[in-house]
């Protein structure tokens, strides 16, 4: 007898047989054992799961001569021609290469015949997705109102691209993935049987390349026995199949989380060197930080991941060293990097540079700690507009390098100054009422300043210009509209009010306005433009840094930026 693949070899005869699709075969026992079989089915999922030897099973069950229960004998004429592939009542037609109309419209006339032995004439299309949109409409009324001998099995792995006539006709079942413990186990039963000596490590590395599809499994451990003979070590393994050694992805990752530069180069020239693509190893590396980012998370692994006991001991070693944040990071970092490496050429130099950041990434701190250690230092910008911004609740991470510069609130205080001395001097302040004495809009400021330095800069460019017992107005030029709108939101309102209390001992209010006419001299306006430009000088780096930790860039100048 001719040799037979072990694909072939190990094909599911029976619904048992048939591995991670207990729901769709029990459901199927069930509909011949009441005899509520449909017309029409439709297998949906991706390769190497189970379809077609569902399909086939099916028709053998309900064909079979010995038995009207749901498991075929496997021993009659008829089901071993349907294993053999030559029952005339059990058609399996290529969608790929049959997806004329034509072809449908003669297999339409077909379909009146009565089958030759059996009960029942099957017709299995695989890749039904490749029948023509003329294929399809010129199949319905027969998929709808088939004559009581026939039945339709559809097979496809792009279900979205069935057209929805034909699915509504259909009984549709979605075949997994198999999980990649489930593989495990059947190789091992077939290792056993075939008397092939595998380690544990190569069982598990051939299941995992299989990404879920047990006949790819079955294909790699045919590969291995001719590479390897009876003894499979995990060494062939990756020297066969040319993936990483996990030990140097766990090399990698170490030498990543501890920051050791040279040896994250080193072992990625080694990688490299022995043949591996550097699209192939950023993908690895994903796949390796998403199993830790999952452990970390709820720890344990999820039935895709299976691992050695060597491997989870690395693993829950690891997971101790480094934080939830700096996971995500690392995960985005090698993401954004994989995207623009298939742009480039020299794909290397990209990867290079992203691992050399993420080794070289310091200490880590949330968005909402940067955005409080702004708000402290904001007085670098004492004319800049500072608008507010809605972080996202997400648990994304960056980088804080650059050191703030020195505080310059000198200057400020010398403007707060300037308010001071120039209050008794102020014509629209109301001195009749006694509160209006207490006044001392210079400590108002600096107790301000005190509690929240943002609302002191926005407040800085203000001027009092009323006060009475009930009410303290507060007057912005034309010029600093964003700040009267800043200074309302109830937040800051609430830091201003509690300071003009606290100053004067009563219990007024704090109300924002805009004026027509302060200070408006053209030096001092001169002086304003001066100030806005250093500012934006000042704030260039900053907004630079951004742009480059988050991938942004300019969209639009405003018309005072442009000038």
């Amino acid at each position: 007898m001719s040799y037979q693949i072990l694909p072939q070899k190990y094909r599911p005869q029976v619904f048992e047989d048939v591995v991670g699709q207990e729901t769709i075969t029990k459901t199927l026992k069930n509909s011949v054992l009441k005899e509520r079989t449909a017309n029409a089915y439709l297998f949906c999922g991706p390769r190497g799961v189970g379809k077609t030897s569902v399909a086939r099973i099916l028709s053998k069950t309900l064909n079979c001569e010995s038995t009207l229960g749901v498991k075929p004998c496997n021993k009659c004429l008829s089901c071993n021609e349907v294993t053999s592939g030559n029952n005339i009542d059990v058609l399996e037609i290529d969608g790929a290469s049959n997806n004329s109309v034509d072809e449908i419209r003669a297999l339409r006339e077909n379909v009146k015949f009565s089958p030759s032995k059996g009960r029942f004439k099957i017709y299995i299309i695989d890749e039904v997705h490749m029948l023509s949109q003329g294929a399809f409409n010129a199949l319905l009324k027969t998929l709808e109102e088939p004559p009581a001998h026939v039945k339709f099995i559809f097979a496809t792995t792009e279900a979205h691209k069935v057209l929805p006539t034909i699915t509504s006709r259909c009984q549709r079942f979605d075949f997994k993935r198999i999980s990649t413990k489930s593989i495990v186990e059947r190789l091992r039963e077939i290792a056993k049987m075939e008397k092939i000596d595998i380690d544990e490590k190569a069982v598990l590395l051939i299941a995992r390349s299989s990404d879920g599809s047990l006949r790819d499994a079955l294909v790699m451990l045919d590969q291995m026995i001719s590479f390897s003979g009876d003894k499979i070590i995990f060494d062939d393994v990756v020297e066969l199949l040319g993936v990483i050694h996990s030990d140097k992805i766990f090399e990698m990752s170490e030498a990543l989380i501890s920051g050791e530069t040279k040896c994250v180069i080193e072992t990625l020239e080694e990688m490299i060197n022995n043949g591996k693509d550097p699209v192939f190893i950023i993908n690895c590396l994903i796949m390796h930080y998403r199993d830790l980012m999952v452990f970390k998370t709820i720890s344990r692994p999820t039935a895709d991941m299976v691992f050695s006991s060597g491997e989870m001991e690395k693993i829950e070693a690891m997971i101790k060293k480094i934080s939830i944040e700096e996971i995500l990071y690392i995960l985005q970092n090698l993401s954004f990097c994989l995207n623009l490496m298939k742009s480039v050429v020299f794909s290397r130099a990209l990867l290079e540079i992203s691992l050399i950041k993420i080794a070289k990434r310091g200490a880590m701190v949330s968005l909402e700690n940067i955005i409080d250690k702004i708000d402290s230092r904001i007085d670098l910008v004492p004319e800049a507009k500072q608008k507010k911004r809605v972080l996202p609740d997400s648990p994304s991470v960056v980088r804080y390098e650059e050191e703030v510069q020195k505080d310059k609130g000198e200057e400020i205080d010398k403007n707060v100054q300037d308010f001071s001395d120039n209050d008794s001097e102020n014509d629209e302040i109301d001195v009749s009422d006694q509160n209006s004495m207490k006044f001392n809009w210079r400590a108002i400021l600096n107790d301000v300043k005190s509690k929240k330095m943002s609302v002191f800069t926005f407040l800085s460019a203000a001027k009092p210009v009323s006060v009475n017992s009930s009410l303290v107005v507060v007057g912005f030029s034309k010029d600093h509209a964003f700040h009267k709108e800043v200074m309302e939101t109830t937040e800051n309102k609430d830091v201003v009010e509690g300071s003009v209390k606290k100053i004067m001992g009563d219990s007024a209010n704090v109300k924002f306005t805009l004026l027509e006419f302060l200070g408006d001299s053209q030096e001092k306006e001169k002086d304003v433009i001066k100030k806005k430009g250093q500012a934006r000088e000042k704030m260039k780096p900053f907004v630079e840094k951004a742009m480059d930790v988050f991938g942004g860039h300019v969209i639009r100048e405003t018309q005072e930026d442009s000038e």
